[in-house]
């Protein structure tokens, strides 16, 4: 179950971010999965669950989003939805594609319960899933 290392880079990242005096003040995380990222939400919640727990960090949720999967057709740049990254184009019936969205995992923002400290402690940034 790699949604595990995926929860313990989460926090680190957030971590980095957020000052151990304001642990205690992180409401929420909010991150951005996509759907073919390979990550399991239900998994992940969990593992966020028990990596904060008993943590300055342990009321933190995990709120996430979900990003569908669409690809870029190279031949006639048509953007459509789609469930696996080698499915042809539907306008054109191209097979070389591009993916533009649903392999991310993507940390948006971290919500503080103070109100003296703006949302968003966090600027954003990448982990990798892979």
């Amino acid at each position: 179950m790699h949604e595990l290392a995926v929860a313990q880079e989460i926090l680190a990242l957030v971590q980095r971010h957020v000052s151990d005096d304001q642990a205690s003040l992180v409401r929420a995380v909010r991150v951005r999965i996509g759907d073919l990222a390979g990550i399991v939400p239900d998994s992940l919640e969990f593992c966020f669950s028990a990596v904060v727990a008993g943590t300055p960090w342990q009321g933190a949720a995990l709120v996430m989003t979900r990003v569908p999967a669409e690809a870029c057709c190279l031949a006639c740049t048509a953007v459509f939805p789609t469930v696996a990254p080698g499915s042809g184009c539907p306008s054109c019936g191209g097979g070389q594609v591009r993916m533009v969205r649903g392999q991310e995992l993507h940390v948006d923002a971290v919500d503080l319960a103070a109100d003296d400290v703006e949302r968003g402690a966090l600027g954003g940034g990448e982990v990798a899933v892979r």
